[in-house]
């Protein structure tokens, strides 16, 4: 499963690329900001708590923290490049909701 780099939101805000990343919070959006993709998966806002790879499974915190994840948490990082400890990035749902 690659990364995807040509995902955007489409609700309930449209046209975001959803493998964005940053030290600050893109649109201004607030850690766990839930939208739909383009792709038919949801996506949330992350904040990588750790270094985490371009696609890699990830356990969300209550406050919006992401740690990488062993198992099944049901969520994959889809950052190109990876993310850096504190940087702003998408996590979408492993499955189709």
């Amino acid at each position: 499963m690659a990364a995807s780099t040509t995902v955007f939101s489409i609700t309930p805000l449209a046209g975001m690329l959803l493998s964005e990343k940053g030290s600050t919070q893109p649109h201004g959006l607030p850690a766990l900001t839930r939208v739909n993709g383009s792709d038919g998966h949801v996506y949330l806002l992350a904040k990588a708590s750790e270094a985490i790879g371009s696609i890699t499974t990830c356990i969300i915190g209550a406050a919006g923290s992401a740690s990488s994840d062993g198992g099944s948490a049901g969520w994959t990082a889809n950052v190109p490049g990876g993310a850096t400890t504190g940087q702003y990035f998408w996590v979408k749902r492993t499955t189709l909701a």
